[in-house]
């Protein structure tokens, strides 16, 4: 029972009471006790707070017999105190506890009191004993008690202490859920995972419930009603429950019910687990992956791109090479001068290629300068549109040779209004020149008609519209026009290289404006930008 003798100090400033003790310890046959006494308040705390014995005995009158001799005779009962005075037994109980006493407590009065009872049991006492009532086996008995219920409570906080530890060390909280009552327990560390004190959340369903994300509650409740019907044996599902500070976190629920004879649920408990850093490192995985997955294709798409478009132009000019080597010999000047012109335009191709290609580079490193000047916007379209016209009419596009019928653009404005000042503005002439050149020439080179050049007016902005009625693109093209190296299914054999319009784009952004494109396959397409007019 006893598997090492028992230390035990009595508190008692009552020689007789001493004698008394030891005598009943002594009589105990199951184990060895050895004692200890200490008879004033001072001295019993310092002992006691050493923590060097397995039990405590403390005489409730303590201090009432030092006085009783110091002032009078002393009395003929030695188990009773003098007169009905308090003493500071109860008084050393509280002390002792409060500053860190481990081992149990007994109190030991004269005479029985209800009430010194109760508020010595309130106050920690492990048991309370009328001397006048012990023998050795009651004393035994509340001796082997106490130790066995302070081991316990010392093996049940220790219990606790390593759940507390575990659940906080990996942001676990737990729930207990009354089903029949609706009544909710969320544990406290749950609470603080929500940014919650104790008492700033009620443990209550419809209080839990309402801090569910509004896209969850439906997939969450469908789990949890699965789980209560039977049909799966444990409740799992990954939700978001809206924080104190606003934002919401992600969680990972488990539970499990307990079930009457019936099979019906009545109770329900489980944990919630934090797992908002591993949902967002997910979320950058997915993302990285992606990204890398656009690299691999922009890659894909810029060998292909490269490998096709080179090889038209690179032919050309071994061809023209050759040939101008026989007509050099044979002295035919105006077949001369042709191959130089398809030279020079497939060279000019060649190198437009590649300012594309580095121009994309640029806007991707973000290196792509914005410097915003003051511009004539009607007069800057005039002469970009004369421009192009006359490169058509020098036939040095490409894009000219794959129709050789001569294309025009109109170019339509807003009549002036009352000597307004409207055409002014503030932007970037080369990136606006890059928008402009790359929509209209992709609008000659897609269709045999006229195209039409429109700039308007709209509160702050400049509308510019590029309309055809070419080869127009697809729904499913439209989606990824203003990605680099991207064309049309419908392109056929006509030259580009898919940059034109991802260039676009970027010069549109840089602006702070924005594009939008209307088109049906075979009718025609228009493009709308919108851009600021100033900064």
């Amino acid at each position: 029972m006893y598997r090492k003798p028992v230390k035990v100090l009595l508190v008692d400033d009552d020689d007789d009471n001493c004698k008394f003790i030891d005598d009943l310890l002594s009589a105990i046959k199951v184990g060895k006790f050895e004692l200890g006494t200490v008879n004033s308040y001072a001295e019993a705390l310092e002992q006691i707070l050493q923590n060097q014995h397995d039990v405590y005995l403390l005489d409730y009158h303590l201090g009432q017999t030092l006085n009783a001799k110091k002032g009078q005779l002393k009395g003929k009962k030695p188990l009773s105190p003098p007169g009905g005075e308090r003493g500071r037994g109860l008084e050393l109980l509280r002390e002792a506890l409060a500053k860190g006493c481990s081992g149990p407590i007994i109190l030991l009065t004269a005479l029985a009191d209800l009430d010194v009872d109760i508020e010595a049991m309130n106050a920690g006492a492990a048991d309370y004993l009328i001397k006048s009532q012990l023998d050795s086996h009651v004393l035994e008995r509340s001796i082997r008690y106490a130790i066995e219920r302070k081991r316990a409570e010392k093996a049940i906080r220790l219990s606790q202490e390593r759940y507390a530890l575990a659940l906080g060390g990996g942001q676990v909280g737990v729930w207990d859920w009354n089903i029949n009552t609706n009544e909710i327990y969320i544990s406290p560390n749950l609470k603080a995972m929500l940014g919650y004190g104790e008492a700033e959340l009620e443990n209550g369903w419809d209080e839990w419930k309402q801090l569910l994300h509004p896209e969850d509650c439906a997939p969450v409740m469908a789990a949890l009603e699965t789980h209560l019907a039977g049909f799966i044996g444990q409740y799992e599902v990954e939700y978001r429950r809206l924080h104190k500070d606003g934002t919401w976190r992600w969680f990972l629920s488990r539970g499990t019910a307990l079930r009457d004879t019936d099979g019906k649920a009545y109770r329900m408990a489980g944990s919630e687990t934090d797992i908002t850093e591993r949902k967002q490192l997910e979320a950058y995985l997915r993302q990285a992956l992606a990204q890398e997955k656009e690299v691999n294709e922009l890659k894909s798409r810029f060998v292909t791109m490269v490998s096709h478009e080179f090889r038209t132009p690179l032919a050309t000019i071994l061809s023209s090479a050759d040939l101008m080597e026989f007509y050099v010999d044979s002295w035919q000047a105006d077949k001369l001068i042709e191959h130089i012109n398809r030279l020079q335009n497939a060279a000019e191709y060649m190198t437009q290629m590649l300012n594309d290609v580095l121009v994309i580079g640029k806007a991707d490193a973000g290196k792509l300068e914005f410097k915003p000047m003051a511009l004539d916007l009607s007069q800057f379209c005039r002469d970009l549109v004369s421009s192009i016209e006359e490169d058509i009419q020098n036939k040095k596009r490409p894009n000219n040779n794959a129709n050789p019928r001569q294309k025009r653009i109109n170019f339509e404005e807003p009549p002036p209004q009352n000597g307004s000042d409207q055409t002014n503005c503030i932007m970037d002439e080369k990136l606006l020149r890059q928008i402009l050149t790359n929509l209209l020439s992709n609008a000659l080179k897609y269709s045999a008609t006229t195209v039409r050049l429109e700039l308007a007016y709209e509160d702050n902005l400049a509308v510019f519209r590029i309309q055809d009625s070419g080869i127009g693109i697809s729904p499913e093209d439209q989606l990824h026009i203003f990605e680099p190296f991207h064309r049309g299914n419908n392109v056929e054999n006509r030259p580009g290289t898919g940059l034109g319009l991802a260039i676009v784009k970027k010069c549109v952004e840089l602006h702070n404006g924005y594009i939008t494109v209307e088109s049906q396959v075979g009718q025609g397409t228009t493009f709308t930008v919108k851009l600021p007019l100033e900064p």
